[in-house]
């Protein structure tokens, strides 16, 4: 037995204890910071604050709320999605397979659908290697989930371009390079030269993409009412997060913003009456602060909203212009809106892709045989790390 379970069970019951309590919490003092939310008050805090948590910046008013419109008589859905497999570092040989499935859903007099995916193997050293001057970055982790998010637009892209109808492009999860934070600067300048160029053509055609994230675990719009709950601007100071902590850690005041349950945005907008939305309402627009997004063009730069999707609350990015143009930003609403409505409150045209995508355990197997077969074949015996080889056979 690997693991103690009775070792961990009485933290575990701490934890949910406390999880339990902060989602039941209707603390008056919180309850009326909702309700006297000053907008203005508010932006100028955000401007001034120096904090280490990711904070919203509203494109209108922080809570807003938009119903669903309707979707046009004829309209398309494409989706793409993609699975990697990547070669073990123990292994003979430095490859990553990569499989973009993909969904076309057409709506209207031409209704249609077409699903398949497409695998792509990068062994070359162009698909492996950055270089940096006489030395060379392998394109490994955070770099290469880049590369296969490139794909997937780059998928998304050739299937949107064939629609005569008005249509949206979805991908499974954010469109914002977190993983790029902290790179080495070859890597980041390597990875969103790609990936700008991809959403970029999406602007010039004005084809609408759009991330989806289920059960998001962000807290950019719960960090700004901590801001508004903030008293150093009472005494004429902008909010500092860094010398609040330090002078809480000596004792000497209490966290004004403690009135903010520990819990996220997506908690926030499903079940705080005031803020509250309705399955298909959507929230208003925020900017992201993540300074990653600073390497892009300013209308490609990712925006997101808040949508009710009938079953949950889930995080929707856009790139700026397309949350800048009314007609883009309700047909995006409405065709993710329609597409929860037809698949339980997840995109039906994601999951279709997603299951097109998916490289299964036996696949994996397989490969792996595969390249077995394909050495015996040339009479060269694979080396593999002594590592390996005990994880495949025991000894003792």
């Amino acid at each position: 037995m690997t693991l103690d379970l009775m070792k961990v069970v009485s933290e575990l019951r701490r934890l949910v204890a406390v999880a339990t309590a902060d989602q039941s919490n209707d603390a008056p003092a919180f309850v009326s910071l909702l309700r006297h939310f000053d907008d203005r008050e508010v932006r100028r805090r955000v401007e001034q604050a120096r904090t280490s948590w990711l904070l919203a910046t509203a494109l209108g008013s922080y809570f807003e709320r938009h119903g669903a419109p309707s979707v046009p008589p004829n309209f398309a859905c494409v989706a793409t999605d993609g699975s990697l497999v990547a070669s073990d570092r123990h292994g003979p040989l430095t490859f990553a397979i990569v499989n973009i499935g993909h969904c076309v859903l057409e709506y209207g007099a031409r209704a249609h659908a077409q699903l398949g995916s497409e695998p792509t193997v990068l062994w070359r050293d162009d698909d492996l290697w950055i270089a940096d001057g006489a030395r060379r970055i392998p394109v490994a982790g955070s770099a290469l989930a880049v590369r296969r998010a490139v794909m997937e637009l780059e998928a998304a892209w050739n299937l949107a371009t064939k629609q005569d109808a008005p249509v949206v492009v979805l991908q499974d999860g954010t469109l914002i390079p977190w993983g790029l934070e902290g790179q080495l600067a070859p890597v980041v300048s390597w990875a969103l030269e790609r990936f700008g160029a991809a959403l970029a053509t999406f602007r010039e055609r004005k084809i609408p993409v759009a991330g989806f994230i289920s059960y998001p675990g962000s807290r950019d719009v719960l960090n700004v009412l901590r801001v508004a709950a903030c008293d150093y601007p009472l005494e004429g100071r902008p909010v500092n997060c860094d010398d609040c902590t330090l002078r809480v850690q000596r004792g000497e005041r209490q966290r004004a913003c403690r009135i903010v349950p520990e819990l996220t945005d997506r908690w926030l907008f499903r079940h705080c009456d005031e803020v509250r939305l309705e399955a298909g309402e959507r929230s208003g627009c925020y900017r992201s602060r993540s300074t990653i997004l600073q390497h892009l063009p300013e209308p490609d730069r990712i925006v997101f909203f808040y949508l009710h999707t009938g079953t949950e609350v889930a995080r929707v990015e856009v790139p700026l212009w397309v949350a800048e143009d009314e007609q883009v930003l309700a047909l995006v609403h409405a065709v993710v809106w329609d597409q929860c409505r037809r698949a339980r409150g997840y995109p039906l045209a994601l999951q279709e892709a997603h299951e097109q995508a998916v490289i299964h355990q036996d696949q994996r197997r397989q490969i792996e045989s595969l390249l077995d077969r394909l050495f015996a074949e040339t009479g060269v015996v694979q080396e593999r790390s002594a590592k390996e080889r005990s994880k495949r056979v025991r000894f003792a």
